[in-house]
């Protein structure tokens, strides 16, 4: 069984569709479209596997997953 690690949550591609970012300039307000090719928000690598794991608002490649999942027991064991 794996443990539940807060802030965590996985999504499917389709959750990565028409996204967008709202920029406030005074009283202006611009949308910026994002595109729709999902990369990891540490490292930048191309994510293709899916479900993509999300921590805290930041999608995860693989590797930066396992690392995160290192660092969170680590924490957990070193009683932070």
């Amino acid at each position: 069984m794996q443990e539940k690690i807060e802030g965590l949550q996985f999504w499917e591609k389709e959750r990565f569709k028409n996204r967008s970012i709202k920029i406030q300039f005074g009283d202006e307000v611009d949308t910026i479209p994002v595109p729709d090719d999902v990369v990891g928000d540490f490292c930048n690598s191309e994510i293709t596997e899916f479900p993509v794991p999300v921590y805290l608002g930041n999608a995860l490649c693989q590797k930066c997953f396992q690392k995160i999942k290192e660092d969170i027991k680590k924490e957990k064991k070193d009683g932070l």
